[in-house]
């Protein structure tokens, strides 16, 4: 008889429950990890709060795509460096490819024409990143520091997001540097700016967001009751701000960002927003001013390298943004604790410990 785990599913809008299925046989160039931590991102809890019905996702499905874990088992072919009892985190569906395109050969597997599909298994499809067990391509798996607390390696993929999109944003040092937005991507943005070289101020009208920001250091202001263009223009001796991030999708942030640009400045839209945001802008403006506006999501191999090596050596820390830890028989509870306002990432623990 084969071995069980429990898998956690999403049977339909604002219902989750647990599976349970057979753990998966290790072939050929494939990992078998242990997954003791799944963090619920964004997409899983919009997904399960129905507010992502335009990505066409069909139920049921088994979301989890920020979790970490050890290897257990390695199939043939799997690279040396890859053993048992080794600390992992995983590179998510998006950084997977045909190998064969123009964007996989360029090194962006990210943008593959041929993207492979979602996984499939006992009649349900999706990431399977919140099981006990996981069965994951060697290609998508990351060596993280042994002593790097499952719960935070499950940034991995979004720190690899956020390196994705400062690579785009070109932020090299001397930059001043403005994030809208202190949430768990926000404050990865700005840390990851801050490695970058950037001068990071922080905007954000939560104060006990405000708070951890300026507890890791980093320059605040709190639009909600301060004047966010003059505090910028202190900031940067009066020029305004060479790059902006958008780490929240809303029409007052996009706004905000126009009102704080220097000549020749950059913009990365980092969040999505559903519904969607506006950006009002004037075309005349962004020609004279020499602006740039730059997109970004997902991730490519390399920047899953990078993001490892920033959590493992705490250049990146994560440590407060876990609210809760949660046991994978109450996940739905869990995704309501997601889903609710002003909540960081809560953790899906696998395993009774």
């Amino acid at each position: 008889m084969s071995e069980k785990m429990k898998v956690a599913v999403m049977e339909d809008v604002r219902k989750m429950a647990v599976w349970e299925m057979d753990v998966p046989e290790v072939g050929p160039g494939m990992v078998l990890a242990k997954i003791y931590r799944c963090n619920i991102c964004t997409t899983d809890w919009q997904t399960w709060a129905g507010l992502r019905a335009s990505q066409g996702r069909k139920f049921p499905w088994a979301p989890g795509h920020e979790m970490s874990g050890e290897i257990v088992a390695v199939g043939e072919g799997v690279r040396q460096d890859l053993k048992p009892g080794m600390r992992v985190g995983f590179g998510s569906q998006g950084s997977r490819g045909c190998g064969q395109c123009i964007f996989c050969r360029k090194g962006h597997p990210s943008r593959c024409i041929n993207k492979p599909k979602e996984l499939e298994r006992s009649g349900v499809t999706g990431s399977f990143g919140m099981a006990q067990y996981f069965l994951v391509e060697a290609t998508r798996v990351y060596r993280l520091a042994d002593d790097l607390p499952f719960e935070q390696g499950g940034y991995l993929e979004p720190v690899a997001t956020v390196v994705h999109g400062m690579k785009r944003l070109r932020v090299q040092p001397g930059d001043d540097v403005v994030v809208i937005g202190a949430g768990n991507l926000g404050l990865v943005n700005a840390q990851v700016a801050r490695v970058y070289g950037g001068r990071v101020m922080v905007s954000e009208i939560s104060d006990e967001r405000c708070g951890i920001a300026k507890s890791l250091g980093f320059e605040v202001v709190n639009p909600a009751t301060e004047d966010l263009k003059k505090r910028v223009l202190d900031f940067t001796g009066g020029k305004g701000a060479d790059a902006v991030i958008l780490a929240v999708g809303s029409t007052k942030a996009n706004q905000q960002a126009l009102e704080i640009l220097a000549p020749m400045a950059r913009v990365l839209l980092f969040a999505a927003g559903y519904p969607a945001p506006e950006l009002p802008i004037d075309p005349n403006t962004v020609h004279y001013r020499e602006w740039e506006f730059i997109g970004t999501f997902s991730a490519d191999p390399a920047d899953f390298e990078v993001a490892a090596k920033l959590l493992s050596e705490r250049q990146v820390r994560v440590e407060k943004m876990i609210s809760y830890t949660v046991p994978i028989d109450d996940v739905q509870r869990a995704f309501e604790l997601a889903a609710t306002p002003g909540n960081y990432r809560v953790s899906l623990s696998m395993w009774d410990q």
